[in-house]
């Protein structure tokens, strides 16, 4: 008999309460920038996009949202760099919001009874692993880089998890409500002139880069000089930042009612559908 599978948000609803007023509600705004509404956080969550999933898988991906949403909640609360357990739980998190982007979903949705059953005891041993005992040397998978199945893709999450943990983490924060997300929350950076057309996904990245709030950020470096710390930057950071987060999102930017985070940013135009 086929399993029932459930709908899961892509972009996690706490995540959204995290940029939301005190009613609940948030800006929410084309990534072209020809259109911008008040929406709840569920309302805002359904328009990033859901995809599939077994029950099991399901309920794996809400315990990991939970233990990630509280490491978010204690880390920007200034405990940081955040204990090993915090550390492996936003690590997982990381990892699948990587994998889980928009470009990926309608594999998911696809393959969703297949990934149930492939993915579930591998991330189960990730979150009770010590996920700082690994370095970078264990390297991210190939089929994220180079296109192979999503399944292939998904069943490497612990590995993709091991090297976001193992890679130097700084938390910045800036003053007021300066940041925005997207239906792609966590993004990857590259200096510029250093892209290559065939290296993709975190392994080819200097930075995985992760607005929390509409103050805080999460940037996970491949290098960082100073070391995890806590850095308290300006305005033109957040602009640098903003920019990287917006023109990462597939359809929709996110970010609190009375803040206007696009301000004096200039985005590229968004690529053409294919």
């Amino acid at each position: 008999m086929t399993e029932s599978l459930a709908r899961r948000h892509a972009v996690p609803l706490f995540l959204l309460r995290r940029f939301a007023d005190t009613s609940g509600r948030l800006m929410a705004e084309r990534r072209d920038r020809s259109r911008r509404l008040a929406l709840s956080v569920t309302e805002a969550a359904e328009g990033a996009g859901l995809y599939e999933s077994g029950p099991a898988l399901a309920a794996l991906a809400t315990v990991v949202e939970a233990r990630a949403a509280r490491a978010i909640e204690a880390l920007v609360g200034g405990a940081f760099p955040p204990p090993a357990d915090d550390r492996a739980h936003l690590a997982v998190f990381i990892a699948l919001q990587l994998v889980l982007g928009h470009g990926h979903r309608d594999a998911v949705a696809r393959t969703a009874g297949l990934l149930n059953q492939v993915i579930v005891t591998s991330l189960e041993e990730a979150l009770e692993s010590d996920a700082t005992e690994a370095g970078e040397g264990e390297g991210e998978p190939d089929e994220a880089e180079h296109g192979a199945p999503m399944t292939s893709t998904l069943t490497r999450v612990p590995a993709m998890a091991r090297l976001v943990a193992a890679r130097t983490w700084q938390l910045v924060r800036f003053p007021g409500r300066q940041l925005l997300t997207g239906d792609t929350p966590v993004v990857l950076w590259r200096r510029p002139g250093t892209s290559k057309p065939y290296q993709h996904g975190l392994a080819a990245a200097d930075e995985a880069r992760f607005p929390l709030d509409p103050a805080h950020a999460l940037v996970v470096a491949r290098t960082a000089p100073a070391g995890e710390v806590i850095r308290s930057l300006e305005a033109r950071h957040a602009r640098a930042l903003n920019r990287t987060v917006a023109e990462s999102a597939h359809t929709w930017m996110y970010y609190h009612p009375e803040s206007d985070p696009l301000e004096a940013v200039e985005l590229a135009r968004p690529a053409d559908p294919d």
